[in-house]
């Protein structure tokens, strides 16, 4: 016999001699043969309460409490939306709008333990959008009102001919739709089904987790000829084509991260590479019982090796397997470009993203061969088989098959149109952690960017020619235009009538000094016979220091501001 299986026998046998002589195997049993319901109440009674009150107090806590104190934090912030318009003879690439999102990465900051679990302090989101109403499209930022002045500055530091103006919300525009009053619907409170509107939507999620990237702009670079072709040209002439009765909204909630990308993104490398991934430790109640339970039988193990020659715990054949260090050169081309790939997107900053587009179109007009089809088509520039894409979450896209077809549809309308309207980072598709979206800045740039001088998009708002820079000696420091000095504003009131001048005539009466203005209404001009043309002063004929050579005011309508 193997002494391995003589000394387990050996335990197991005292084991249930124990169990026999204490009673504890017939209480077991007789525990055991009650039905589940019985067996959940003696639980529940004898200490269980405990652990269901625990649980329960963490839910509410968790998902009541921190959520009503999370919505008070957020309540404070006030929120503009502000247009971007660029020349038309733009020559930035999308790096420069990646170098804003990097800026924008800096928004970040850290929580204490306060913060995170009683203020339900939550990091801000910035919306970056493209809305074409009717055809007529724009992009806009909406911001916290605490931090405008730092998106204009970002802007500006890429831009510097951009003009930043802040404009009404498109959303709370007035529709076609008039309520029980007469009054005009906004078409944030549209309602569905509508009479009138109908409306698609969905947000985008990643097919792969968020490490895998998506195609960024770098790779629209003509290899051969080095030109840049814009993706951006296909969405806007999409958007330009759209007729009257007719919107779509594009929604990038950006909101920044920590640094670092997670465990998610260190196992995707690892596999890549072909190497073995160790998940980082987590704590586990269990382990306080199986951690001595283990230590135990790992020194009792050890004492019966060195009695009987061998370990009845463990087998003499587990050895840690030898890492094949040549695994890294056993990968196919394809899969080492899409390391490369997933390495570039993860040496940047990290940045949560909330994805969202909404179609919305008078039923007469609403086509979605034109404001669906050509959106989403568009958006497939940026999907590859091997690393990333995009595609419409099945929880939100308006869409519904076999039962209560409508009803669902209807519901999900509206649900994504409060979202939407409410530019929430927290409500949608992608909040569980198989689903989150985290881009990198020059994802983002390739997504939403300035589009570069030579796209001709017909109804794209953009300014139509650089601004120059304004004289130097305009005194910035002014709001307006000083006020006139004393001396100016004296004005003769007194009003004399002239004849037309003739040869050899001064110009003004000798009681006249050409130093002190005065109102001159000419005499009606009776027929004279033809005279030669009298010679211009001179500059130099005007007396030193006379109040005609000093520079007045500059004009008030100039912009200072």
């Amino acid at each position: 016999m193997n002494p391995n299986q003589d000394v387990v026998g050996q335990l197991l046998s005292g084991t249930q001699d124990y169990l026999q002589t204490s009673g504890m195997a017939s209480q077991f049993l007789a525990f055991a043969n009650q039905d589940p319901v019985t067996i959940g109440m003696q639980l529940m009674l004898h200490g269980g309460w405990v652990l269901f009150v625990i649980v329960l107090m963490w839910a509410l806590y968790k998902d009541i409490f921190l959520d009503y104190r999370s919505g008070q934090f957020m309540s404070k912030w006030k929120h503009v939306l502000l247009a971007i318009d660029i020349p038309k003879n733009n020559e930035q690439t999308p790096k420069a709008v990646e170098n804003l999102f990097a800026a924008l990465a800096g928004v970040y900051t850290s929580k204490n333990l306060v913060d995170e679990y009683w203020n339900g302090k939550v990091t801000e989101s910035f919306s970056f959008e493209i809305v074409s109403i009717e055809g007529h499209t724009r992009f806009l930022i909406r911001t916290p009102t605490h931090f405008r002045d730092f998106i204009e500055s970002i802007v500006y530091s890429q831009y510097p001919d951009a003009e930043i103006n802040e404009v009404s919300d498109y959303v709370d525009y007035d529709s076609d739709e008039l309520d029980a009053n007469g009054v005009p619907v906004p078409f944030r409170k549209l309602k569905f089904p509508n009479k009138l509107y109908n409306l698609w939507g969905a947000e985008f999620i990643l097919v792969k987790t968020y490490p895998y990237p998506i195609k960024t702009y770098i790779e629209f670079e003509h290899q051969q000829t080095q030109t840049f072709l814009d993706p951006m040209a296909n969405l806007l002439e999409v958007m330009s084509k759209l007729s009257p009765g007719e919107q779509v909204w594009i929604q990038l909630v950006v909101q920044p991260q920590p640094p670092g990308w997670g465990e998610e993104a260190k196992k995707i490398v690892s596999v890549i590479q072909g190497k073995d991934y160790k998940a980082p430790e987590k704590f586990d109640a269990s382990k306080i019982i199986s951690g001595p339970v283990g230590g135990v039988a790992a020194f009792g193990g050890g004492i019966l090796a060195e009695a009987f020659g061998s370990n009845p715990f463990g087998s003499p054949e587990d050895k840690k397997k030898e890492e094949d260090q040549w695994k890294m050169f056993k990968i196919s081309p394809g899969e080492r470009d899409v390391l490369i790939r997933v390495e570039r997107k993860l040496s940047k900053q990290a940045l949560k993203v909330k994805f969202r587009m909404c179609y919305i179109g008078k039923k007469e007009v609403f086509a979605k061969g034109r404001g669906v089809t050509g959106v989403t088509g568009s958006i497939q520039q940026f999907n590859t088989t091997d690393a990333n894409a995009f595609k419409p979450g099945a929880f939100t896209k308006t869409a519904a098959d076999y039962f209560f077809v409508d009803q669902r549809i209807a519901t999900k309308q509206n649900r994504m149109l409060r979202w939407y309207c409410n530019r929430t980072a927290w409500y949608g598709e992608s909040n569980a952690s198989s689903k989150i979206t985290l881009l990198n800045p020059e994802e983002l740039a390739t997504l939403w960017h300035f589009p570069v001088m030579t796209v001709k998009a017909s109804q794209l708002e953009m300014m139509g020619s650089k601004r120059a820079a304004p004289p130097t000696r305009l005194p910035y420091h002014e709001r307006a235009a000083p006020a006139p000095k004393k001396e100016d504003r004296k004005e003769s009131t007194q009003v004399r009538a002239v004849s037309p001048l003739v040869p050899g005539q001064a110009p003004l009466p000798p009681s006249m000094p050409m130093s002190v203005p005065a109102k001159i209404i000419a005499a009606p001009i009776e027929s004279q016979p033809s005279v030669a043309p009298v010679a211009p002063h001179s500059p130099s004929a005007m007396p030193a220091g006379d109040p005609a050579l000093k520079k007045s005011a500059p004009p008030s309508n100039l912009p200072f501001a």
